[in-house]
């Protein structure tokens, strides 16, 4: 995936250019730039964990029609500890301050934001292949399978409740 804040930049028009000639005026967009960034990555990321969950999906659909319905209402579980876990991602605090309040992120402390928004991608990686190695378990495997889902959504999970504190120490860094 490539920068997306060298892609928003890229796109902005003469107007916008000129804006930054406003003294103070440039650092603020700068960070709105990093803001978008982030804003536009968790919301990727939302988009892979909603595909992970339709994932899950498929597999109580597929269980369900084969009669193997013993297992399906762990399989609920995790849909919805994975649907918790894409919620807290989405609705996370991406930094923001306004032009005139008196508590200013900086632009080091928004990238660090985005840096660790962007290490999710790899736990969103790890939910999705222990997804599709529980779809493709033999009965034998289901239950250790079953735990490994869990354990990554769970990591996801906390690596994500992990990021207010960032987010925090972010702005109590910069106060």
């Amino acid at each position: 995936m490539s920068d997306l804040r060298d892609q928003i930049r890229s796109h902005e028009n003469a107007f916008q250019r000129l804006l930054d000639a406003i003294p103070g005026f440039d650092g603020y967009r700068e960070r709105e730039i990093r803001r978008t960034a982030d804003k536009l990555l968790r919301e990727h990321l939302v988009a892979e964990l909603d595909r992970v969950r339709a994932k899950l999906r498929d597999i109580v659909g597929q269980w369900s029609r084969a009669g193997r319905l013993e297992m399906l209402d762990d399989i609920d579980r995790l849909s919805r500890l994975m649907g918790k876990a894409r919620d807290s991602l989405r609705f996370a605090d991406y930094g923001y301050t306004g032009f005139f309040d008196a508590i200013k992120i900086k632009e080091e402390q928004l990238d660090q934001l985005y840096e660790y928004d962007l290490s999710l991608r790899e736990l969103i990686v790890a939910c999705d292949t222990a997804v599709d190695e529980l779809g493709a378990a033999g009965e034998e495997a289901l239950a250790e399978k079953m735990k490994a889902v869990e354990a990554a959504i769970g990591q996801l999970q906390e690596t994500i409740d992990r990021r207010e504190q960032v987010a925090a120490a972010a702005v109590a860094t910069d106060a």
